[in-house]
Formats: C-alpha cells, sequence, structure tokens
C-alpha cells in the first residue's frame, strides 16, 4: 500500500516538475525577443528617437517583469511541496 501512495506522489511531482519546465523554457525565449526589444529601444534612444525608444524600454520591462512573476508563480507548487 506504501509502494502506493509513494508512485502517485512520484507522478504528480513529475507533472509539477514539467509544467515548471515548460514554463521556464518559455519565459527563455520570450526573454531573447525582449533583449531584441530593449536593444532597439536603446539604439532609437541613442539616434535621437526619445519617444519610440522609450516606449521600447517600457515595453521591455513589463515584459520582464511578468516573465518574471510567471517563473515564481510556476515554481510556487515545487517549493510548497518539500
Amino acid at each position: 500500500m506504501r509502494g502506493i501512495v509513494l508512485k502517485a506522489e512520484k507522478k504528480e511531482n513529475l507533472v509539477k516538475m514539467q509544467a515548471y519546465k515548460k514554463v521556464v523554457n518559455q519565459n527563455k525565449r520570450i526573454n531573447k525577443i525582449n533583449l531584441v526589444v530593449l536593444a532597439a529601444g536603446l539604439l532609437l534612444i541613442v539616434l535621437g528617437m526619445e519617444k519610440i525608444g522609450n516606449y521600447l524600454i517600457w515595453v521591455g520591462i513589463f515584459v520582464l517583469f511578468i516573465t518574471i512573476i510567471s517563473g515564481i508563480l510556476a515554481s510556487g507548487p515545487l517549493r510548497r511541496h518539500r
């Protein structure tokens, strides 16, 4: 009986870990794109297009903030269980 409970618990942990890894991989891709947006914003500011550059910088900061929060939320179930 104890073995069945451990197997179910292990499977549950595996599912949680897979979901977390999926979110982390998605956030990595988003952050790569976001880095390009931030670089474009800085380049536009340097070239004298401050209004558009500032807009891109703020969009990049917002996206970065959202990806950080999603990573924290995704890791929550893993930390609570331990």
